[in-house]
């Protein structure tokens, strides 16, 4: 087993933070309890297992966890752990065993800053996340929230992730943050200047009703996507938008790169002396940086072209245009040929905060998506009609693309008849299959009520069984053996040993003797290798009936075909191979038509028989024919 190197990071988890979680973890699972119930019976009744086992790193150890295998609310069983204190409602994200744990491995966390900053897209911030113990229960609890706010802002599903996208007729590039500088320093170096641009869902309003503006922005060489309004709509659209690539995250981080490789920048937009005072702020924080000019963004027909010349002979690799969506965009497609930078981009009000005219949202605000009200708050007047009006009419002009874009791909009925035929066989398909789900659910809750129920009601008579097993011979009391399940998927079976403990290998003796017609199924009636209570047990069924544990964990039904050995499948026809297609059982029609003495290939034909009209009813009808079967013995042996 792997360990965890030492970590000399870790903090002791406080008390109060522990009981925090037993308390929160206790209150989810009593509350959704009926949840459970819906959830386990519906996995029982699938293909799937009910649960799946995980390892992963928990300060310095292994530990295994267990989720729901399929489908929604899937982390439930999780809450478990949270009880073990193997993990924490919130902590460090997963680290999972199959890989080396990091130095920072502390007690992993269902919630994460971590993970919330990958969803937002803001994983370019630096907040020390992991440092649970730091921040006191109030810091936990605060990070909690704002962990669930952000799963309500970006709900997680199936999305793709291309290069490219389109919103509201923009084409928008899907990168990260990193490979945006990166862009930015490998484009400052052109000889022809390239232009680069920042939308956010203000400029797409913008886009969608100024033509304009919109062929601006489609012939620049990349387009940035910027706002949580963004990642919104690509959700809408199940799209997968890499990372919030705003420009007041990306300023510090290209201005640090420019610093340590001499890219020289110029800094043109703002009112009086803004650009200078954040050029200032920016250069006091990166001394080596070189910031070769600054001018207000007011120009005229008379300093216009004194200001590109300015620009021009300042050396500056990448221009910085902050004056306003359309107004920059505008600008830097008029005057680019006369430009002599690698790269000039928009980027609207971007000095200001660097100037400190305006202040940043808080790093909590931003983690939850919701920078948008604190700009609200702090320029009401000027900001309302942006965010109040332009944030629902954003959404929506988003959710009318999508319904067109759907309605596009549809192809149109060339006949009404047909479509509504078409239409009422769809219906009456789902509802087959409804049908057919509605019968497993039933089935499924049927056979763990009943088997739990026997197996309770039963209890003395298995200690009795297992009582004179062992008084008879020696060996174990349970006889365990792999056979063949749905879909011929290999199962531990249980019974009640009835046979010396040698049996296996005295069955080659044996073999030539096989009385079962077809040679698939061994079986004999004066079998040597059974005990003399075996041939009790095996008269009465009493061996069988410890698969009702095998039915209550969903390997087996209670009504089934009977499953079969793995070398007694190989040897199958492909039309015998139909009774792998349900669950094996307990009983079936044969076993209550004559058991042993029918031969094989009619009880293949008896099993398919069962399998076309198998219902709750028919399972029913077949285990009360199975009591009179048993008590008379026919065919057991």
């Amino acid at each position: 087993m792997k360990t965890a190197p030492n970590n000399t990071h870790s903090h002791k988890t406080p008390i109060s933070i522990l009981v925090f979680d037993w308390v929160v973890a206790c209150s989810i699972l009593i509350l959704s309890s009926p949840i459970w119930v819906v959830k386990v019976a519906f996995l029982a009744c699938s293909k799937h297992p009910i649960f799946e086992t995980l390892f992963i790193h928990s300060g310095g150890k292994e530990v295994a966890i267990r989720t729901f295998s399929q489908g929604r609310f899937s982390t439930l069983p999780l809450l478990f752990s949270v009880l073990k204190g193997q993990v924490g409602l919130l902590g460090t994200s997963f680290e999972y065993a199959v890989f080396e744990p990091s130095h920072a491995n502390q007690r992993p966390g269902i919630l994460s800053v971590e993970q919330m900053q990958r969803r937002m897209g803001i994983t370019h911030i630096n907040t020390n996340p992991n440092t649970v113990p730091t921040f006191g229960l109030f810091g936990y609890v605060s990070n909690i929230f704002k962990c669930l706010i952000s799963k309500l802002v970006v709900v997680s599903t199936q999305l793709n992730y291309p290069k490219q996208f389109n919103l509201l007729g923009v084409d928008i590039d899907n990168n990260t943050m990193d490979e945006s500088i990166e862009l930015l320093i490998h484009s400052s170096q052109s000889t022809s200047t390239k232009q680069f641009a920042f939308v956010n869902a203000d400029c797409l309003n913008i886009a969608a009703s100024d033509s304009n503006y919109r062929d601006t922005v489609n012939q620049c060489d990349q387009v940035f996507a910027d706002g949580s309004g963004i990642r919104i709509a690509c959700q809408l659209h199940h799209i997968g938008l890499k990372d919030n690539v705003n420009g007041t995250d990306m300023l510090p981080l290209l201005c640090e790169k420019a610093s340590l490789i001499g890219i020289k920048l110029f800094f043109l937009g703002g009112k009086g002396n803004t650009a200078d005072e954040a050029a200032a702020n920016l250069a006091a924080q990166y001394p080596n940086l070189e910031i070769v000019g600054c001018h207000h963004g007011y120009l005229t027909d008379e300093n216009e072209q004194q200001v590109i010349e300015q620009i021009n002979q300042s050396g500056a690799h990448i221009l910085l245009v902050g004056m306003g969506a359309p107004k920059q965009e505008a600008w830097i497609r008029q005057h680019k040929s006369a430009l002599s930078v690698g790269v000039a981009v928009g980027v609207g009000g971007l000095f200001d905060f660097f100037a400190n005219n305006v202040s940043r949202a808080p790093i909590a605000v931003r983690q939850v998506g919701m920078e948008w009200v604190w700009r609200l708050a702090q320029e009401p007047t000027r900001m309302w009609k942006r965010y109040v009006v332009g944030n629902p009419l954003f959404i929506a002009r988003v959710l009318k693309q999508k319904r067109l874009s759907h309605a596009s791909i549809e192809q149109a009925p060339t006949n009404i008849a047909t479509n509504l035929g078409q239409v009422n066989n769809q219906h009456k398909r789902r509802w087959y299959f409804f049908g057919i789900k509605c019968g497993q659910f039933a089935k499924r809750t049927f056979d763990i009520v009943a088997a739990s129920i026997l197996l309770i009601l039963l209890a003395p008579l298995f200690l009795l069984t297992a009582l004179c097993i062992r008084v008879e011979s020696k060996g174990a009391i349970f006889f365990s053996q792999t056979r063949s399940g749905r879909n011929n998927q290999p199962f531990t079976m249980w019974k009640f040993r009835s046979m010396y403990i040698d049996a296996e290998e005295r069955l080659e003796k044996i073999k030539k003797n096989n009385e079962m017609q077809g040679g698939v199924i061994f079986k004999m009636k004066k079998d040597p290798r059974i005990t003399t209570i075996g041939k009790l047990i095996r008269k009465a069924s009493i061996d069988e009936l410890p698969q009702l544990w095998n039915v209550l964990i969903g390997d087996m039904s209670l009504v089934g075909p009977r499953p079969a050995l793995p070398n007694e499948v190989s040897q199958y026809q492909l039309s015998d191979r139909r009774r792998l297609g349900v669950k094996p059982g307990i009983t079936c029609i044969w076993q209550v038509s004559g058991r042993s003495d029918i031969p094989f290939d009619k009880q293949v034909e008896l099993d398919i028989d069962y399998i076309y009209k198998q219902s709750l009813k028919e399972d029913i009808s077949l285990l009360l024919k199975t009591i009179p079967a048993v008590l008379l013995a026919r065919g057991a042996y």
